[in-house]
């Protein structure tokens, strides 16, 4: 992530900061969010609000996007690739939404927009961990899979944070402090404490 970011920019931001005007600031930056405007156009998921579209990213879009708080109107989602407002059709589907919200991520990261990143990456995790629930879906019993969706889903939430962030005690703090009242944290924390540490270790490995 932090690689593709740093690629993004030397080819946005190519002159010295300094030294460039504010018009040609502002236009680059109208670029970037042309950019990331077509891309929720085909993908409306990447557009998320927090708390108000928490539950439809992880649940794997049981509860439909127009049903949030912060839904968007049939007409904005017209040309979505993958339906907003239904289930994930397959892995695919999921697998597609979630690189989809990847690269507005690091869009949005490149052409300096202000925000934070912790939420959108959970939030990317979440999705991922529906594709790949979904593509075991065929070989996971129903009791199987009722205690595995939610301990993949938050293990992913956490590794795609701390493996950028590389704060994994503090991502498993913000998940048990930010989970329903009716979450089994004793039994969830154990996997995603494992999740955190873990891709940590992997990010440092491979960044060497």
């Amino acid at each position: 992530f932090q690689k593709t970011v740093r690629l993004l920019k030397s080819m946005i931001w190519t002159g010295e900061p300094d030294k460039e005007s504010k018009q040609t600031s502002i236009a680059k930056k109208v670029l970037v969010a042309l950019s990331i405007g077509l891309l929720s156009r085909a993908f409306p998921q990447t557009m998320f609000w927090g708390e108000g579209s928490l539950q439809c990213v992880l649940d794997g879009q049981c509860t439909a996007f127009a049903a949030t708080s912060h839904g968007l109107p049939a007409m904005l989602t017209q040309a979505a690739m993958v339906c907003p407002n239904s289930p994930y059709g397959s892995a695919l589907e999921a697998l597609q939404v979630g690189l989809a919200k990847f690269a507005a991520i690091t869009l949005a990261s490149a052409g300096k927009f202000p925000g934070g990143i912790i939420f959108p990456l959970m939030a990317n995790g979440a999705i991922l961990a529906n594709s790949i629930l979904l593509g075991l879906s065929p070989v996971l019993s129903p009791a199987t899979s009722s205690l595995l969706s939610p301990a993949t889903v938050m293990a992913f939430m956490a590794a795609s944070l701390t493996s950028i962030t590389r704060t994994p005690l503090a991502t498993v703090l913000i998940l048990a402090l930010t989970a329903s009242g009716l979450t089994p944290l004793s039994a969830l924390l154990p996997g995603v404490l494992l999740a955190s540490y873990s891709s940590v270790w992997i990010s440092d490995w491979m960044s060497q």
